[in-house]
């Protein structure tokens, strides 16, 4: 092989990695399952720390050393590197967007931090078979006091309150004695201002075996001197952070050595490395239902899936997938119990976050970059044919199996006219006939539809556009309605139009104006058939700016808090309505105006024309108001 830059080294960096991780297609990556032997689960496509000659079961305090110890009593390299399943090297050394912990932080692997780390093979292989061994770019520590003097690498073992520096002196004291040549290179590194952390490296082979034997050599002494029996989780990780300060002694070593090849290279921090998942059915035969929201959404999230829950059939089973980026551990929690005890029902999340850039997506207003998740699912579910799509501010009063099973008769989407934009064509507002027309390209601006309810037929979906065909074409304007104006484009004259009774719109209403005042300049036929709806609903929508957790009577908000009650965030809902009355008490209007506006009969009149006689939202209302007057 030739000296600087062999054509085909053996060249393996471990990506170490606890859990499920995305690690990027490379012939020179190899992830690693660290403390598999405690685990109790291999993880698939991996290696695994517990077999052969190992020390997997020591994990909870070798942290990655376990990989470290694992590769090399049992694999053969020419280059020995290891990273994390969050920090990798930049092969790029003028990389330069430091965080201030020593980072180049991203959000997550993709193919355009790929290109900007030089993390391609070729690239790789040329700078690694330069040197000897390759270190992460040394930290400098701020210019602090600590113990009277500046800040460095000795002090700094022990700032933190589950590192104990007496545990560092111990470890250096092993060393000095097992290898006195270190000594004054020990020394010189504890009293620098200068870290290299994370315990990565890349070494040839030779110098990985000999570090390997030194460096495991002092930690099980170490181990041995060092009484862990009280030390908490966090203390207990004691000998993969002395291993941190040994690294970065051996390495300062290996720099004074004639003939070594040193060099450094800056590090990443990445946000996010969860695997792209590819959902297979729960059961044989079901209802697959997907939604999206965040972690705002949550709570009215819940309440949907409750109401769909209580009105589903024990004869069916029923798929709920609720796509998202940041719903808290907490918050799923909360919303999976809505399945407790029900077998023909699952709930299950998928974090879809590494399928595009939602930083490039465009919205506006009251919609969220998750309106766009729809777009994907052809993508992340290939084993599905056919699903429904619904938006989570909205509540079923019906079972959304009998939506399932309509016949889409070829077509491959079935979705509701859109009530709103019909009115808006007939009363010239906004545009919209020229926009749906040239924009969108429709044949008939009234076959515009909404997308809140969707029968999604998968497999057609696929052969007219791929998931990244569409977000593609969203990146390409700045489209009204976003990803629903997207999909009128890609399901031109192939869609089922499904009854108003399966999205109902609210009417938002505000004074001397309100939606129903659009939604009668639709189409005869379609206006008839959504006034028809409304006294039967079977999907009641809250799209727009009124929701019923906001404008607590609003249209159909009594549908929506019969649901509520159902969910264990109602108390949270009601205490913030509380706060909403208790910050109007502390204005001129108490309690007794309250009950002289009810005796009113100009308020009383509009009232009855809002909250008709006999109506749930009335009743609804009626119990808020006497809860505030204390009666």
């Amino acid at each position: 092989m030739e000296k600087n830059g062999e054509k085909n080294p053996n060249i393996k960096i471990y990506v170490v990695c606890h859990k499920p991780s995305y690690v990027p297609e490379n012939p020179y990556l190899y992830p690693i399952q660290v403390g598999t032997a405690l685990s109790g689960k291999k993880l698939e496509g991996m290696l695994h720390d517990d077999e052969g000659d190992n020390i997997s079961e020591k994990n909870k305090s070798y942290c990655e050393l376990t990989a470290q110890y694992w590769a090399w009593k049992n694999d053969d390299a020419d280059y020995y590197g290891f990273f994390h399943y969050r920090r990798y090297f930049s092969f790029d050394p003028n990389l330069d967007r430091d965080d201030g912990w020593g980072n180049i932080a991203y959000d997550r692997i993709t193919d355009e931090v790929i290109d900007e780390l030089r993390l391609k093979p070729d690239q790789m292989r040329e700078l690694i078979t330069k040197y000897d061994v390759i270190s992460v770019k040394g930290r400098r520590y701020p210019r602090i006091q600590e113990g009277g003097a500046l800040l460095d690498v000795y002090r700094e073992y022990g700032v933190a309150p589950f590192q104990h520096r007496e545990d560092l002196d111990v470890t250096l004291k092993i060393l000095k004695e097992k290898y006195p040549e270190f000594a004054e290179t020990a020394d010189e590194y504890m009293k620098s201002t200068t870290a290299h952390e994370c315990n990565m490296f890349i070494m040839k082979r030779e110098i990985y075996r000999k570090y390997c034997e030194w460096l495991f050599d002092i930690l099980f002494e170490a181990e041995k001197q060092i009484d862990m029996t009280w030390y908490s989780v966090e203390e207990y990780r004691v000998m993969g952070y002395l291993a941190e300060r040994l690294c970065g002694i051996y390495y300062m070593y290996l720099k004074k050595q004639q003939g070594i090849r040193s060099f450094e290279l800056p590090k990443t921090l990445f946000q996010d490395t969860a695997p792209k998942s590819i959902l297979e059915p729960v059961y044989r035969d079901s209802v697959p239902v997907v939604l999206s929201a965040n972690n705002r959404f949550a709570p009215y999230l819940d309440i949907m899936i409750r109401s769909m829950i209580a009105n589903a059939s024990p004869n069916r089973n029923y798929d709920l997938i609720v796509l998202y980026n940041d719903i808290s551990e907490k918050n799923r929690n909360w919303i999976t119990m809505a399945a407790r005890g029900k077998d023909n029902i699952s709930i299950r999340f998928i974090r879809v976050c590494e399928y595009f850039d939602a930083s490039k997506l465009f919205v506006d207003q009251h919609l969220s970059v998750e309106t766009y998740y729809r777009l994907i699912i052809p993508e992340i579910m290939p084993n599905y044919h056919k699903i429904l799509y619904l938006d989570c501010d909205m509540v079923a009063d019906h079972d959304v199996a009998e939506l399932y099973d309509m016949d889409l008769k070829g077509s491959i989407i079935g979705a509701a006219k859109d009530i709103d934009v019909a009115g808006q064509l007939n009363l010239n507002q906004n545009d919209w006939k020229k926009y749906a027309t040239e924009t969108l390209g429709l044949d008939c601006a009234f076959d515009y539809f909404q997308a809140g309810v969707l029968i999604l037929d998968l497999d057609g979906l696929r052969k007219t556009a791929t998931s990244e065909e569409m977000i593609q074409l969203a990146l390409t304007h700045s489209f009204r309605c976003h990803d629903q104006d997207i999909l009128n484009i890609i399901c031109k004259n192939k869609v089922t139009y499904i009854p108003q009774q399966w999205n109902t719109l609210m009417d938002w209403q505000e004074p001397g104006r309100s939606r129903m005042q659009i939604l009668k300049m639709a189409p005869r036929e379609l206006f008839e058939e959504y006034t028809k709806a409304r006294k039967c609903p079977y999907l009641i929508h809250f799209a727009g700016y009124q929701k019923p957790w906001d404008v607590v009577d609003c249209d159909f908000a009594e549908y929506f808090w019969e649901y509520a009650k159902l969910s264990p965030y109602y108390p949270m809902l009601l205490r913030r309505i509380k706060r909403c009355f208790d910050d109007e008490a502390n204005t001129p209007v108490s309690a007794p105006v309250i009950a002289k506006m009810g005796e009113d009969p100009g308020i009383r009149k509009i009232a009855n024309k809002l909250l008709p006689f006999g109506s749930r939202r009335r009743e609804w209302v009626k119990k808020v108001v006497k809860s505030i007057l204390g009666r």
